[in-house]
Parts: structure tokens; sequence; C-alpha cells
């Protein structure tokens, strides 16, 4: 206390000091959190979300936004700019991450561009395991169940069809509430090894029909090797059916 009484300038001093320190400082925490701010940074991320919305029904897509960054210099702008986006906002899948430029136009100012990243995800209706099921198991209708999932990237992975496909297995086992995924399944093979099939050998304008043995399992359209009964040569031939051998 008596050394500010020997020195009164240097109290004028601290005030002064004191009052320029936390004025911008005021200004500072007001700029982001000021009502104005929130107001326009609400707006922003509403017509954001309206655009992307819109992008997704033009494509057939089905995606929702979880996320929405804008940079810092919207907090800088008037309440009351005008917002647009720049381009027609066309995506390929639904999940990901996209930069979406609008156009900050206040009514006194030069309008500013400034870029928007929204992170979005799918929606997609999947299959799900009901219970524990094996490995080479073929895949039945019972076995699964649909099931509304969030997928964040590569939604294209999992089965999404009205129904399962046909004619395949599991390749992996799958336990209760796993999804399906395309990487799951192997085609069922329609000739086994070792089974008998008919081998239609095509020379120009004839066909030759003999018995014969598949020497390796197959589906539909493999090119696998077969064995003619009658004379043991092995030749190699496509399945184009059961049980049926085309050699060319």
């Amino acid at each position: 206390m008596n050394f500010y009484r020997r020195h009164p300038a240097l109290i004028r001093y601290t005030f002064v000091m004191v009052a320029l320190v936390c004025a911008p400082g005021a200004s500072l925490w007001s700029g982001d959190d000021s009502p104005g701010a929130v107001f326009l940074r609400d707006r922003v991320e509403q017509v954001v979300y309206d655009h992307v919305r819109e992008g997704f029904e033009r494509g057939g897509l089905r995606g929702e936004v979880v996320a929405i960054q804008m940079p810092s210099i919207v907090a800088e702008m008037h309440p009351s700019a005008a917002i647009r986006p720049l381009r027609t906002f066309t995506p390929q899948k639904a999940a990901g991450r996209y930069v979406i430029p609008v156009e900050v136009a206040p009514e006194s100012s030069a309008p500013t561009k400034v870029s928007v990243t929204v992170e979005c995800v799918a929606l997609i209706n999947a299959w799900e395991a009901c219970f524990p099921i094996k490995r080479g198991s073929p895949l039945k209708p019972r076995d699964f169940q649909r099931k509304l999932i969030r997928v964040t990237k590569r939604e294209r992975d999992y089965i999404v069809a009205d129904s399962l496909p046909e004619g395949y297995q599991l390749n992996a086992s799958l336990t209760q509430g796993q999804l399906l995924q395309f990487h799951h399944l192997e085609e069922i093979p329609i000739v086994q090894r070792g089974e008998q099939v008919m081998i239609h050998v095509h020379r120009q304008n004839l066909t030759l029909v003999s018995p014969g043995k598949a020497r390796r399992e197959g589906g539909i359209g493999d090119l696998i090797p077969v064995v003619a009964s009658a004379t043991g040569k092995r030749l190699y031939g496509r399945l184009v059916s059961p049980g049926i051998v085309v050699v060319e």
C-alpha cells in the first residue's frame, strides 16, 4: 500500500493496462458464443443439412448427417447474412465425409465462400444372424432377420437385397447378431469331385456326348477338369448345368 501511495502514476498505468487486456478478452469470448453468432451457425447448419438431404434423395440414397464442422470465420459474420450452397450435391454413396462449399453474403459487405465439412452415415437394411451358424451352411431365410443399421463406410459390403441369394453357403461361421457380408458367401458347388457327368464335346457341326467324371468340384460357369470314362482322356470343360460339362 505504501508503495502505491509513493507512486500514484503507477496506479493509473495499472488500471489502463488492465482495461486494455480485459477488453479484447471480453470481445473474444463473446465472438463465438454471442446470440448472433450462434444464430448464424445454426442457419448455416440447417442450410447444409437440407442441401445434403436433397442430394441423397436425388441419388436414391438413404443416409443421415451425424456431424457438421464449419470454419471459425462464420462466427465473425453478421447474423442476417444470406446463405446459399455453391454447387449441387450429388454423392455416389451415403456414408462418408463431404465438403460443401457455401456462400455467406452479408448485406453491407462482399460475400465470403466457406467450406463446411459434413460426416454422414448410411442407413441400410442388412441381414442379421438369428443364432450361431456354422461354416458351410446354405443360406436360409429362417436363419436370418432384417435389421436397419448405420454404416460409416463401405455400406455395399453388406447384403441389402430383399431376399437372400440362392445357391450360396457360408465360408465362415457367424455368431448370433452378426451381420451378413458379401465376403461371408461362397457359391454352393453343383458338382462334386468324382461325381458322374455327361461330357458334350463340340467339334464344328458335330457334338459328341460321353459319360465321365468330374475331377474337381465346381459351380455354374466354372471350368473344371473331367475324365472321359470310355477313353480315360483328361479334358477341360465348362459346367453349364448340373451334370453337364461342355468342351469346346
